[in-house]
């Protein structure tokens, strides 16, 4: 709808406030406040109406609504003394008061005055409705009601929002960097691929840390992937899923591989869609794609990006700015970003054993189908459908031929149980410095209370990181984590609580796929682990490459040590020194 007020137009469906022939800038909680103000101008609206309407369940204070009514007669050439277009109503809230003509929308010039393409309004027939969301991306039968009911599971002191629905095999889904598991069910298109989904799935659909309804994120905090596999690990305990699909789409897909790799007990099968192995913006911290999200978060610009077919309407991309700010928040949207950028998990691919589909359309506009390719070539058990269209995000575009290979997959491939005696585990070994000269100097007595001290010392560190201790041999330790971030926090623990000792040891950390054997492990992640530890300088703690790609988010920081040429491996490998 086309409305014309005080010399300017605003159009509901294009989302545009026009004086005359130019286009006046707003902001989309501005445009927000005057669309509701302009809907509801027969009446006095609150101003817990305009919170609960504009920002939702987020809390912000009324200054905050004070200054969007500022802005909004500001764009219209009203102001607060004025006050010909907006009144406030003291003690009560604001009215709408200019004389306003409605207009055919330049959008839909047949509307002949009525809104269209609104759920819920007796005006718009199904087909209108359809038309407006987009066409393609909806059918006419896609219901809205009833919406899953959101629980919460509290992980890590966390709580974690998610929804389970629907029958079948279990299903883990585990979208793209920000979600709101209950805004998106108000889109038709969305609406119907999660329950066409549930179709055949009994799901599972989480709000990862930091978005939606799960706890947000503390200025500046980043939350690492092993923290965020513990968190779906969680869910799927508080859903009774022992062992389920999981399926990553985009940046989720980065968190499913870890899943898969460091715990195949819990993988059935693994679908990958519209991801990467290696982030092509790795290496590069000042990308302007950065800020450009954090500036323009909530406008939709950032997911009309990533939904080409979804933000080809007015409703469509009115949508997707309240996803976006029902989401995250901007400084958040853009640290995860930042984050998602540092991770490669190129060397975790080769640790997965089960069967595998990876899911890429052939000209997805964000992450090329080169992608899928690299993914293909690292699983041993994948394949790749190749799919039409350019849309990244999982819900925008024809997604029939998605949910179709997903349920061809489901129900067409075998799977055997994952030997739990290989797993990606990150291996820690560290031994004192000069134990055989500190042996003769203090006698074998007092040498033995140390080693005392120092087993009594690293398990305490190692179960307060979550690791499992797999052996101590003499003046040594070989130790175990199901991420890498802890072991390399288990580690300066370490170091740090024998120094005040007197105590000094060196270690090193190699992330890979090891071989339980009985209560020992053995694989190359040992080996590597174990030549690290020797080259390592006293008092400081050496990793490979592996463990840095794998820690974004975590909070540790690394100098380079150039590459060195170990014992027994054909390659040098790359070295870093843990900087804290």
């Amino acid at each position: 709808m086309r409305y014309s007020f005080g010399g300017v137009e605003l159009d509901t469906d294009t989302y545009e406030l026009r004086s005359g022939d130019r286009l006046v800038d707003v902001e989309p909680q501005v445009f927000d406040v005057l669309a509701h103000l302009l809907a509801h101008r027969g009446r006095v609206v609150t101003k817990e109406e305009l919170l609960d309407t504009i920002w939702g369940d987020r809390f912000v204070s009324e200054s905050a609504l004070t200054t969007r009514i500022r802005q909004a007669r500001q764009a219209v050439g009203d102001d607060g003394q004025a006050q010909r277009v907006i009144k406030t109503v003291h003690g009560r809230g604001y009215r709408f008061v200019a004389s306003v003509d409605e207009l055919a929308s330049a959008a839909d010039p047949a509307s002949s005055g009525r809104r269209t393409g609104v759920r819920g309004t007796d005006a718009a027939s199904d087909a209108e409705a359809i038309e407006a969301w987009g066409g393609v991306d909806v059918v006419a039968d896609a219901p809205l009601d009833p919406v899953p009911a959101t629980r919460y599971v509290v992980n890590d002191g966390a709580s974690i929002a998610y929804q389970v629905f629907g029958e079948g095999p279990d299903l883990v889904l585990i979208e793209g960097f920000t979600t709101n598991v209950e805004v998106q069910w108000e889109h038709p298109a969305i609406a119907r691929f999660l329950r066409r989904l549930g179709s055949f799935c009994r799901v599972a659909v989480l709000d990862k840390r930091g978005t939606g309804l799960s706890e947000r994120l503390s200025r500046g905090e980043v939350p690492p992937l092993e923290q965020r596999a513990d968190d779906v690990r969680a869910v799927m305990d508080a859903a009774g899923m022992e062992r389920a699909t999981v399926f990553g789409s985009s940046e989720g897909g980065s968190l499913s591989v870890l899943l898969a790799a460091a715990h195949p007990e819990r993988v059935e099968r693994l679908v990958l869609h519209g991801t990467w192995a290696r982030h092509p913006w790795l290496d590069r911290p000042d990308r302007p794609e950065f800020a450009a999200v954090e500036r323009h978060w909530g406008t939709g610009r950032t997911y009309a990006w990533l939904a080409d077919s979804m933000a080809r309407t007015a409703a469509g991309r009115r949508f997707l700015g309240r996803f976006e700010r029902q989401a995250a928040t901007p400084g958040t949207a853009r640290r995860l970003v930042e984050l998602m950028s540092a991770i490669d998990v190129t060397p975790v691919l080769a640790s997965i054993r089960v069967p595998t589909l990876v899911l890429h359309r052939s000209h997805d506009r964000a992450y090329g189908i080169e992608h899928a390719h690299d993914l293909v070539a690292g699983i041993p058990a994948a394949r790749l459908v190749e799919l039409p269209g350019t849309d990244h995000f999982l819900f925008s575009g024809d997604t029939e031929p998605i949910l179709a290979a997903v349920e061809e997959f489901m129900v067409g491939s075998s799977t055997g149980l994952a030997s739990p005696d290989r797993f990606l585990a990150t291996v820690l070994i560290a031994d004192i410095v000069g134990s055989t000269a500190m042996a003769a100097n203090v006698g074998d007595a007092r040498f033995s209370r140390l080693l005392d001290d120092f087993t009594a010392t690293a398990r305490r560190c190692v179960e307060r990181h979550r690791g499992r201790l797999v052996d101590f041999a003499g003046d040594g330790l070989l130790a175990t984590f199901d991420g890498p971030g802890r072991g390399v926090r288990a580690a300066c623990d370490l170091r740090d609580a024998l120094a005040p000792l007197g105590t000094e040891i060196r270690a090193g950390l190699h992330t890979a796929e090891v071989e339980r054997r009985g209560d020992a492990i053995a694989g190359i992640g040992v080996h590597i682990a174990s030549r690290l530890a020797d080259a390592a300088e006293p008092g400081s703690i050496w990793v490979s490459r592996t463990v840095t790609d794998l820690v974004a988010g975590c909070g540790l920081a690394f100098a380079p040590r150039g590459e060195h040429q170990l014992k027994g491996l054909p390659q040098p490998l790359a070295i870093y020194e843990v900087a804290v």
